[in-house]
């Protein structure tokens, strides 16, 4: 008993204050977590980006030596040229889908964390404003029963010193008209 608060206002206080904690912590770590995921999946999908780059440009070069061996072929020239110029449209077309995908988890991912952020400020906010107000009214009760106690612990005190200097007043009255009468 003696390691514990000694009023039930700090006892209430406490228990709101580590419940609020557990809470806020429970937030941070499931943002720490989310944060973690979406930043782990976004280099994922660089990682993979990169790859079809360096494979646009082998291929790009490879399809760059086919050329020059097919000009100097006339007529197979044409329809590996054409059958190139696809291949190559289709390399662009899967590296800019590549691309504009990872862009769209990017801002997806940003923007997960960032509402996930905003409603941890929101939850803290809502949560310790509350409980620092409830600590104020509890400080200020205690403070004001403190106070009255006090009144009344010193009223017995206050009424005997009056009780005192009106007997003092009485006697010293009474010996200063007679010693002048003398």
């Amino acid at each position: 008993m003696a390691n514990g608060p000694q009023n039930p206002a700090e006892a209430g206080l406490k228990a709101v204050q580590d419940a609020v904690g557990g809470a806020v912590a429970a937030q941070q770590r499931s943002v720490g977590l989310a944060q973690d995921w979406s930043e782990s999946l976004i280099e994922t999908y660089r990682s993979q980006a990169e790859s079809y780059r360096a494979l646009t440009d082998a291929m790009n070069s490879s399809m760059t030596a086919l050329q020059r061996t097919l000009e100097s072929q006339e007529e197979t020239n044409r329809a590996l040229k054409e059958s190139l110029d696809a291949y190559r449209n289709v390399v662009e077309s899967a590296s800019e889908t590549q691309e504009r995908n990872m862009e769209l988890v990017e801002n997806f991912f940003g923007s997960l964390v960032e509402t996930l952020r905003d409603q941890l400020e929101s939850s803290r906010s809502l949560l310790l404003e509350p409980a620092a107000q409830q600590q104020e009214f509890f400080q200020n009760l205690t403070q004001e029963w403190m106070e009255a106690y006090v009144q009344l612990l010193n009223r017995p005190l206050e009424f005997y010193r009056a009780s005192a200097e009106r007997a003092r007043g009485e006697t010293e009255g009474g010996a200063g008209s007679g010693g002048s009468g003398r």
